[in-house]
């Protein structure tokens, strides 16, 4: 079968733009929009723990909080506003929780890789918060007795460095007793 060879014309050139393209067949390079988010999933994955870690404590610690305010020499009269506040503070951060989400599956470049980052760090502390003790110490009672010895030795280094703090004792504010 003989096959023809026919110089391609600019007419020609423009249709299979159009069947490839149509957006810059129709608006040229201002038709091609690039996402020049800069990415940064490291910064974001922090940013999203520190984030997360504050508001999951807020909403844990309302007790906790009520306390603080009834020992401090603030009105009562403003107590409600700050509650008021922080219910503003949870309201907010699920709405953009789920802006990100939403950024995560339908956007592209840096704008994904900064959400995506941003809910890690966000699981993360859900998961840092939520995990019962018992897990740690059954994780523990699983290293080997190098490992073992191995953060016992540093774990008397920090106990030499700072002698008059107990670590035993040691309680993290949101932790609730979990």
């Amino acid at each position: 079968m003989a096959h023809l060879i026919r110089k391609q014309t600019h007419t020609d050139f423009r249709r299979r733009v159009k069947t490839v393209d149509p957006r810059f067949y129709r608006w040229g390079e201002r038709g091609t929009v690039r996402d020049l988010t800069p990415q940064r999933p490291v910064g974001s994955a922090l940013m999203g723990f520190g984030w997360a870690y504050l508001v999951i404590s807020v909403s844990n610690n309302r007790d906790h909080i009520a306390a603080s305010l009834k020992q401090g020499n603030l009105p009562a009269q403003y107590h409600d506003w700050i509650f008021a506040g922080l219910a503003v503070l949870l309201a907010v951060s699920g709405v953009m929780l789920a802006l990100h989400v939403f950024r995560y599956l339908f956007k592209n470049g840096g704008k994904r890789k900064n959400s995506g980052g941003l809910l890690i760090g966000a699981l993360g502390a859900l998961v840092l918060i939520y995990t019962p003790s018992t897990v740690w110490t059954t994780g523990f009672g699983m290293l080997d007795s190098n490992s073992q010895g191995l953060m016992m030795q540093a774990s008397a280094t920090v106990g030499d460095v700072l002698p008059g703090v107990d670590f035993g004792k040691v309680t993290f504010v949101s932790s609730n007793g979990r």
